[in-house]
């Protein structure tokens, strides 16, 4: 039997969480769980209790902002805790996704699989259309961590025009960091991966560059693995790049495109039940109990059912 990691990231809404580490709960997993910093009220306790034959280990290092580098932080760091023990997947999964698939499935999904990189990608040409894209790299980003920072609109709409700011005098002086890796492309996909061993331990050997490239770079998790993976000979192992505009590539079901908002998923939905009912893909982001607590217990009971 394959032995899974899952590497969980969250920062509130704390029943929800209990849920889905109860849902992930197996004698062949192990969880990790980071937790934002500055998160207030965490019942720890409840959270360990969750969970009767998964070994979890639960962490608070960082605060997380939108778009910061701490996120980037917080997975390598739930990768390295996780890479002492070496297991044949790792799951990054945020507190607001929930695996729409028995264990059984997911199970039999990677043993079948064995050896593919789930990693999603979008579309060259949204790399070449999107210029915010493009310039996350080559400038620096000073003010990424106080865009969202605060609860006042004007006070983040300050550092949000004082980072345009600074962004276009770089441009101006047509500064550009990556001329120093003339050789290594940029790509962009999803964050929220399924990978290998051998490609964890790769990403852990390159934390150094991934400091020098990404630490001030927007949205960095969004960036990191894929451009390393792209660059490396694990390109070979992608399950797929692309699926029709879909993020089967890392086997989960989000939607950004047509009902995101913001930088932020479309939060599914118990009118949502059909199409996550009959969706390929083995987890969904992104829910909300207190918006929609009927779709999180259908699918909690649909993927418990015997």
């Amino acid at each position: 039997m394959m032995r899974h990691a899952y590497l969980v990231l969250a920062h509130n809404n704390w029943y929800q969480l209990n849920l889905l580490l109860k849902s992930l709960d197996s004698p062949n997993t192990d969880i990790y769980v980071h937790i934002d910093k500055k998160a207030k009220d965490v019942p720890e306790a409840d959270l360990v209790g969750s969970v009767n034959h998964s070994k979890i280990k639960i962490f608070s290092e960082f605060k997380v902002w939108w778009g910061s580098y701490e996120m980037v932080q917080a997975e390598l760091f739930l990768f390295k805790r996780a890479h002492e023990k070496r297991y044949d997947y790792y799951h990054l999964l945020s507190g607001a996704d929930l695996p729409i698939k028995k264990k059984e499935y997911i199970d039999s999904f990677f043993e079948n699989n064995f050896g593919y990189e789930f990693i999603h990608y979008d579309t060259d040409e949204r790399l070449k259309k999107d210029k915010e894209l493009g310039r996350r790299t080559r400038v620096y980003h000073f003010l990424q961590n106080y865009r969202r920072r605060y609860n006042s609109i004007a006070l983040n709409g300050f550092f949000t025009f004082l980072e345009r700011c600074l962004i276009l005098a770089q441009l101006i002086l047509h500064v550009d960091r990556m001329k120093k890796y003339p050789d290594f492309k940029i790509r962009y996909g999803s964050q929220w991966v399924s990978i290998t061993d051998d490609l964890v331990e790769y990403i852990l050997e390159n934390e150094k560059l991934i400091v020098n490239i990404f630490k001030y770079t927007n949205c960095a998790d969004e960036l990191f693995i894929q451009s390393l993976v792209y660059n490396s000979e694990f390109k070979e192992r992608l399950y797929d790049q692309y699926f029709d505009d879909s993020f089967l590539a890392n086997m989960r079901l989000i939607d950004m495109k047509n009902r995101g908002n913001n930088g932020n998923p479309y939060i599914w939905r118990i009118n949502d039940w059909k199409e996550i009912s009959e969706s390929q893909c083995l987890f969904a982001r992104k829910f909300d109990i207190r918006e929609d607590a009927e779709i999180v217990e259908r699918i909690i009971k649909s993927i418990n059912d015997d």
